[in-house]
Order: C-alpha cells, then sequence, then structure tokens
C-alpha cells in the first residue's frame, strides 16, 4: 500500500493507493486536534514508507540567468541564487537548468522555486519525523503536474494546465515544450456546496495569467497559447460557456472521468484533480523528489538499509542450504565410490588368488635374482677402477709435448669410495666395498723431476703449473695438489707465483723434484 500526504496549505490529506487502484482517503485539519488525530493515525497505522505532495500559495517560482559553468561552480552559482530568494527555507528549494540564453554570452537560464513560509509544511513534517514514519520524499504539485501532459495529449508548444484540487484554489501552471517555467495559485470564492458555476471564477484568473505570462516575455506577444481545463463533469458546461478560443487563446476541456480513464486509475471520486495528481506522486522514486535533505529522509534509508541486510541475510542463508546439500550429496557420492572401489578390490584378490598366488616363489626368486644382477653389475663397474685404469689416463695426459718432465720416479695410488651429502663428501679411505652404489674414485701421488734454472726459480714453477693445468683439463680429474715444488729457496724468500702458489720449501736434495697429488672419477657406467 502507498500513501501519499497532500497538504494544500491548510488540511493535510492521506491518500492511500494499491497501484492504480485508490483505496481511500482521511482528512487532518492544522489544529491541535487535527495534529492530535495524526499523530494517533500515524502511531497506530503501519510504518510504511510514505510520499508528501505540496501545494501552497506560498510557493513562488522564478527564472534567473547564470553563467554557462559546470560541477561544483555551477553548485556554487545556483546555490548563491537560492540564498538570494529563500534563505529562510533551505530544505525547501528546488533548481533545475532549463536552457541557455540565444544571444549574448549565452548564460543558463535557471528555474529556482521555493516556499517562502517553510513553517505551513514543518508543522506536518515534524510530526512525521516524530512518528518516525520513513519519508521517502517531498514533492511539489505544480512541478508533478508536468505528469498530466501526456494525458491531456499536449507536450510541446507553449501550454497552460488550469485545474482545481480544493475548493478555494485554483492552480494554473504554465509549461514550454514540456518543461514547466511558472505556476500560480490563485483564491477563488466558490460556494462548497455548489461547484458547477466554475467557470465565472476561474475565466478571470486565467486571463490574468496569461497577461502576465505575456508581460514577462515567457509568452510572445503573438504566440498562441494551448489552454487546457481540467474539471468534473459538473463544470465543464460552466467552463466551456466562460472560456472561447480566439486567435491568441486555444481552449480545450478535459474532463477528470476521461483523464482518470487514460490513465488506467479506478476507485476516484472525479470531483477535484488532487487525486490523481496524488496518483502521479504515488509512482515518483525517492531519486526524483524535489524537496527536503538527507536528514528528512534518514528513516526511509534506515529501512531500506534493514530491508537490505534482511534480503542479504535470506541469500547467504539459501546459499549456505545449497551448499550444504552440494556437500551432503557429494557425500553419499564419495560413499558409494569408496564402496564400488571395496568390492572392486575384493574381486582383485580374489582373482589374483585363483590365478598367480602359485607363482609367488617363482617371483621371490626372480627378485634375489634381479637384486645379484645388480650387484654383480656394481662389481664390474668398481672393479674398473684400477691402477691400471689411471696408469694409462695419467700417462696419456704427462706424455704431451711441451710440458718438460725429464723423469716420473714413482707413482702411489689408492681408491677411494665417498657418499655425496651435497657439499660435504663422505670419504672412506680404509676399503672399497664393492657390492655398494656409493662412487669410488682414484687418488695418486705422481712424483717426478724437471730441468730447474739455478737463477730464475719463476721458470720453473711455471713449468710445473703447466703440469697442474694439463692434468686439471682431463674430464675425469677432480682436483691436482701440489705436495713439492722442485724450487731451493730459503724460508725468509718465499713467493708466490702467478697462480697464488706459495712456494716456500725444498732443499738441495729435492733439488728439481716435484710432487702431485691426483683425484680422478672412476670410469663411467657404459
Amino acid at each position: 500500500m502507498n500513501r501519499v500526504f497532500y497538504f494544500s496549505g491548510h488540511r493535510l490529506t492521506v491518500f492511500h493507493w494499491d497501484r492504480k487502484k485508490f483505496h481511500g482517503a482521511c482528512s487532518f485539519e492544522p489544529n491541535l486536534e487535527g495534529l492530535d488525530k495524526f499523530k494517533q493515525y500515524l502511531n497506530t497505522s503501519a510504518k510504511s514508507p510514505a510520499r508528501l505532495l505540496v501545494d501552497v500559495i506560498e510557493e513562488d517560482f522564478r527564472i534567473e540567468t547564470a553563467p554557462h559553468v559546470y560541477g561544483k561552480d555551477r553548485k556554487a552559482v545556483i546555490g548563491r541564487l537560492q540564498d538570494r530568494h529563500y534563505r529562510s527555507s533551505r530544505q525547501y528549494v528546488y533548481s533545475e537548468v532549463i536552457g541557455r540564453e540565444k544571444k549574448g554570452r549565452r548564460d543558463d537560464k535557471v528555474l529556482i522555486g521555493g516556499i517562502t513560509n517553510p513553517g505551513l509544511v514543518d508543522i506536518w513534517k515534524d510530526t512525521i519525523e516524530e512518528c518516525r514514519v520513513p519519508l521517502i520524499g517531498i514533492w511539489t504539485l505544480p512541478l508533478l503536474s508536468k505528469g498530466m501532459l501526456p494525458l491531456i495529449g499536449e507536450k510541446a508548444g507553449a501550454v497552460l494546465l488550469v485545474s482545481q484540487q480544493v475548493n478555494s484554489n485554483l492552480r494554473q501552471t504554465f509549461f514550454r515544450d514540456g518543461k514547466m517555467l511558472s505556476s500560480r495559485q490563485s483564491v477563488i470564492n466558490q460556494d462548497a456546496g455548489n461547484i458547477s458555476d466554475i467557470g465565472k471564477f476561474a475565466a478571470p484568473e486565467v486571463a490574468r495569467t496569461v497577461a502576465f505570462l505575456r508581460n514577462q516575455r515567457l509568452i510572445a506577444a503573438d504566440e498562441l497559447v494551448h489552454v487546457h481545463i481540467v474539471g468534473s463533469e459538473s463544470q465543464i458546461k460552466s467552463l466551456q460557456a466562460e472560456f472561447k478560443t480566439d486567435a491568441l487563446n486555444v481552449i480545450k476541456t478535459h474532463t477528470l472521468p476521461e483523464l482518470q480513464n487514460k490513465a488506467g486509475v479506478h476507485g476516484l471520486s472525479g470531483k477535484y484533480s488532487d487525486g490523481i495528481l496524488t496518483w502521479l506522486c504515488a509512482r515518483q522514486q525517492a531519486f526524483q523528489s524535489h524537496y527536503g535533505m538527507a536528514k528528512e529522509y534518514r528513516e526511509y534509508y534506515y529501512q531500506l538499509g534493514s530491508k537490505a541486510l534482511m534480503a542479504a541475510s535470506i541469500l547467504l542463508l539459501l546459499a549456505a542450504m545449497l551448499i550444504a546439500q552440494s556437500n551432503f550429496s557429494s557425500a553419499i557420492e564419495h560413499e558409494r565410490s569408496v564402496e564400488l572401489l571395496r568390492v572392486q578390490a575384493e574381486e582383485y584378490k580374489k582373482l589374483y588368488k585363483l590365478r598367480f598366488e602359485e607363482y609367488e616363489p617363482v617371483f621371490e626368486h626372480a627378485r634375489s635374482m634381479n637384486a645379484a644382477v645388480d650387484m654383480a653389475e656394481r662389481i664390474a663397474q668398481h672393479s674398473r677402477t684400477s691402477p691400471l685404469d689411471f696408469m694409462i689416463e695419467i700417462s696419456e695426459v704427462l706424455s704431451k709435448p711441451g710440458l718438460g718432465i725429464e723423469h716420473i720416479d714413482k707413482i702411489e695410488w689408492q681408491a677411494e669410495q665417498y657418499k655425496d651429502l651435497g657439499d660435504i663428501k663422505e670419504v672412506n679411505k680404509g676399503k672399497v666395498d664393492a657390492t655398494v652404489e656409493d662412487p669410488v674414485r682414484h687418488v695418486g701421488v705422481i712424483h717426478g723431476r724437471i730441468n730447474i734454472s739455478d737463477d730464475n726459480y719463476r721458470v720453473s714453477v711455471t713449468q710445473v703449473n703447466r703440469i697442474i693445468e694439463a692434468l686439471s683439463q682431463h674430464e675425469r680429474v677432480e682436483q691436482v695438489e701440489v705436495l713439492n715444488m722442485p724450487v731451493e729457496v730459503r724460508s725468509e724468500k718465499a713467493f708466490t707465483d702467478e697462480s697464488g702458489l706459495n712456494v716456500n720449501a725444498g732443499s738441495k736434495k729435492q733439488k728439481g723434484r716435484f710432487a702431485l697429488k691426483v683425484t680422478m672419477r672412476e670410469p663411467d657406467h657404459e
């Protein structure tokens, strides 16, 4: 159910709408008794959101010019215009850029409006806030009556819409190409018991309004004005008798039942236009509100937030239920899969026992044979790590021309086995176990002699370095260490060769003799 609080400047009427069906109305007078009844109504009825529609004679509209700017600058310029005219009613002001001037610097034309006596509305609005009824928005009837243009079938050009919402007032709103430019409410002394003679009261007011609009140059002196007058069926004869089409004014009358049928609304009495205008208000969204600031609508925002949280909670609950159902189904499928696998495993066990169990001793024997073959291969591999292999490989290196070796006196050889532990190698120098997979390597000490120069020790050191370099370039040699150098020097005159080797040992007996320790990998597996 949609509620619209319609304030006509005197009393407030609550209209109840259910989409396009009118369900009734109740009115409250602007006195202590009326306010108490209104408060009682708000406290006892459902806290459903409501809209406030305002139609007061203390409402003013005017057109001002402003520099053509954008963003914050435009907001600041319009704010100054509103302060100039409606400083005391900032929560009841409206502005809209309706076009630009055609000449000069082409300033913006801005429609600004406001309620000059906000206390009239505050009495009712404060009561609504006190009773914590969510207020969706505050609309002004002149601007809202734009929604009547499609019903009267006139949108383009100069249009003056004349309607009566209460017995004592006549509202005249001027539009150009669908934009509201001016609105005036006139007081008429019509008899509340007889509204059929409305024509004689309305005709002079409409004539004064058209003359005012021409004087303000909102209508050109020779421009044709389309005047649309809305009335009840009992008022049409009086209106048609008093209003006549002439060279500057085209008169069209519309009955309220006719417009209500076009809109598709039901249940209205058809006496005044307030009913169909409150229906237009009931269709408005919060962001379309004309008046009010955020504080006027906080209850409505709280309610929206509460509904959003409730909806989110329901969605989370549904999602959790769906996930739980999915997990439950997955668990059932998992249990079925496990049971199926268990049955298949039993079948395979039976098949194995039936066909292959008698071959188990053969399989065990095959595994032993396989282990023996692997061990034999390892023994054969390690057996190739022999002094002969080392001598052959070293002799190929030492026999190269240019090394200057006079004689190889002796070669000491042994095999080492080690575990490769990354950065550390655990070496076993005691014995070699040919049955394990750990690598084996040659370790040999080569004793030999070279010609040395008595007056240039560095030549001798360089010659030994060539031998070391030739050994180091062998693809299987891992390391070459110097044990003795073929030089004779005193300890206080030790020197370092180009490779960084400190030469600080020797005697006359050792002159020309050298000793090198060579570590070599075992032959590669084939």
